[in-house]
C-alpha cells in the first residue's frame, strides 16, 4: 500500500509455529490530527470492503466523523473525507452497507450531551454505492427528524438485515440508562426504543455498551455487559476502582425483527431483562466485559469476553454449540509480560478468527491506570482452525512513550462480509476528559 510507516514501524512475529504467519501490507497513516477515541469502539465496525474497496472510518479530533477509501487495483488511498461534526471523543462512528452497496453511518452523541441534537444518534446513508464522499440530503422538517433516533443515547452499533432495513442497539433512555433496540421502519423513520437489558440497582453511572449482529437468515444477537460504579456516593471513573464492576455479560436473540426476543435456546424472554445465567455469556458472575459477538458462515454464534481492568488475564472465546457454550480461554497466546486490557473479533468467510488485542505491561502500569498507559501494544491472533490454535503477531510498533491501542478490525454484516481483512489502531495519548485538543495519529494495517 501507499506511504509506507518509518523505518522503525516493522511487524513483529512473536510465535514460531510450524504453519505459516499472516502476512502484513505496510501500515498506512490514515491521519495526523486523530481524536483521543479515534478508532474505538469495538461494538462498532469502521471498515468495511466492497467490490475491490476498503472504506473506514474513524474520529479526528475533537469529534469529527472522517473517512478513508483505499482502491485494490490501483493500490491508492483516497483524500480524508470530513463527513460531519460530533459530539465529544464518544462520537462513535459505526457504518454497514446494504445490499446495493450504499454505506450506512451511526454517529453520536455521548447521552449526557443534551445539546448536541438533542441527545439522539444521528444516521446517514451514502448518495451513491460504495462511496464515502457524499450522502443523502437529510431535508427539512420530518424528513430531518427521521435521520435520528433515540433518547439520551449513545454508543450505537449498527447491521443493515438481508431485508434491507437497519437494526441498532445503543444505550439510552432514563436514568439509570438501559440497552436499547431500534428499527429502521419500511415507511421511514425508526421505532421507539424498545430496552432489552436493564439493571435494578439505585440510580447511579451505569453503561451496558450494547452490540447486534446479523445472521444470514435475518436473525438478530443483541448483546451487553451490566456495569456500575456500585454506589451512588462513588464518582464514574475517578472513585473507587474496585466498586467499578461489571456483574457478566449477556445476549438474546430475534427472528421476526426485534418484536420478540429469547434466549439462545429459544425461551421467551421479557425485556427488558437483567442478567441471569438464561442468557449469561461465560464467564458466569464475573467481572466481565463483552467486546464482540459475531456469527460464523455457518451462522454459529461466538462471543469474546474479558475483565475490563487488571484484576483477572483470561481472555474467553465461546462458541454456541445449540444447547451450550464451548468456552475456551487464549490468553497463553499472547507473549509473556503482557496481558490484555481490550480486544475485538471478527471471522472471515473462510471461518478465520482474527481477534485484535490492547496489552498492556502490569509491572509498567503498577498502580497507576491502563486506560491509555505507554506500555499499550496492538497484537493480533489469528486460528485457521476455529480456536483450536492461534498465531500470535504485534501489529504496533513498540513505543515505550506513547500508547498504541483501541484496536479494530472489520465486523461482517449480511450485505458485507469479511473477505479483506485491515486493522486500525491509534497512536497518541488519552487525553482528559471528552474533548480535549490532543492529536493522536490512526495508523491501518493490511492482512493478506
Amino acid at each position: 500500500m501507499a506511504e509506507p510507516a518509518s523505518a522503525s514501524q516493522q511487524i513483529h512475529s512473536l510465535n514460531e509455529r510450524k504453519r505459516p504467519l499472516p502476512e502484513f501490507s505496510d501500515p498506512f497513516r490514515i491521519s495526523t490530527t486523530g481524536s483521543t477515541r479515534a478508532t474505538s469502539y469495538n461494538w462498532s465496525n469502521k471498515i468495511l470492503t466492497l467490490d475491490g474497496k476498503t472504506h473506514v472510518v474513524w474520529l479526528d479530533a475533537i469529534a469529527m466523523v472522517c473517512g478513508r477509501t483505499y482502491d485494490h487495483q490501483t493500490d491508492r488511498w483516497g483524500a480524508i473525507v470530513r463527513i460531519d461534526e460530533g459530539s465529544d471523543n464518544h462520537t462513535c462512528p459505526c457504518i454497514t452497507a446494504d445490499g446495493d452497496g450504499h454505506i450506512r453511518l451511526t454517529y453520536g452523541p455521548h447521552g449526557i450531551s443534551g445539546d448536541w441534537n438533542q441527545a439522539r444518534v444521528k444516521w446517514k446513508r451514502s448518495q451513491h454505492p460504495g462511496s464515502l464522499e457524499s450522502w443523502e440530503p437529510v431535508g427539512e422538517g420530518y424528513r430531518a427528524f427521521w435521520s435520528s433516533f433515540g433518547y439520551n443515547a449513545t454508543a450505537a452499533s449498527i447491521v443493515n438485515t438481508p431485508s434491507g432495513l437497519d437494526a441498532v442497539v445503543c444505550r439510552g433512555g432514563e436514568h439509570p440508562p438501559q440497552t436499547v433496540f431500534h428499527a429502521q421502519r419500511a415507511v421511514g423513520g425508526w421505532t421507539s426504543a424498545k430496552p432489552l437489558f436493564g439493571q435494578q440497582i439505585e440510580p447511579q453511572y451505569t453503561h451496558h455498551y450494547g452490540h447486534i449482529a446479523c445472521a444470514s437468515d435475518g436473525t438478530l444477537y443483541a448483546a451487553c455487559h451490566f456495569y456500575n460504579i456500585g454506589g451512588g456516593d462513588n464518582q464514574a471513573v475517578t472513585g473507587d476502582k474496585s466498586r467499578m464492576r461489571s456483574y457478566g455479560a449477556a445476549v438474546i436473540r430475534s427472528q421476526d425483527f426485534g418484536e420478540t426476543w429469547t434466549n439462545l435456546r429459544g425461551d421467551l424472554i421479557h425485556t427488558p431483562t437483567t442478567y441471569h445465567h438464561d442468557i449469561a455469556i461465560p464467564p458466569f458472575d464475573e467481572n466481565i466485559y463483552v467486546n464482540t459477538i459475531t456469527v460464523d458462515s455457518s451462522d454459529t454464534l461466538w462471543a469474546l469476553t474479558l475483565n475490563p481492568g487488571m484484576e483477572s488475564e483470561p481472555i474467553w472465546l465461546s462458541r454456541w454449540t445449540g444447547q451450550d457454550w464451548h468456552t475456551q480461554q487464549i490468553e497463553s497466546n499472547l507473549p509473556e509480560g503482557r496481558m490484555a486490557v481490550e480486544s475485538m473479533m471478527t471471522i472471515d468467510t473462510r471461518d478465520r478468527l482474527h481477534i485484535v488485542v490492547t496489552t498492556v505491561e502490569p509491572n509498567e502500569v503498577g498502580a497507576a491506570s491502563h486506560w491509555g498507559h505507554p506500555s499499550s501494544e496492538v497484537f493480533y491472533l489469528c486460528s485457521e482452525d476455529k480456536g483450536e490454535t492461534f498465531t500470535c503477531s504485534q501489529i504496533s510498533p513498540s513505543d515505550p512513550d506513547v500508547a498504541n491501542w483501541l484496536p479494530s478490525v472489520p465486523r461482517s454484516g449480511p450485505h458485507h462480509p469479511v473477505d479483506e481483512l485491515s486493522i486500525l489502531y491509534t497512536h497518541g495519548d488519552a487525553g482528559q476528559g471528552l474533548s480535549p485538543e490532543t492529536k493522536t495519529e490512526v495508523w491501518c494495517v493490511p492482512v493478506t
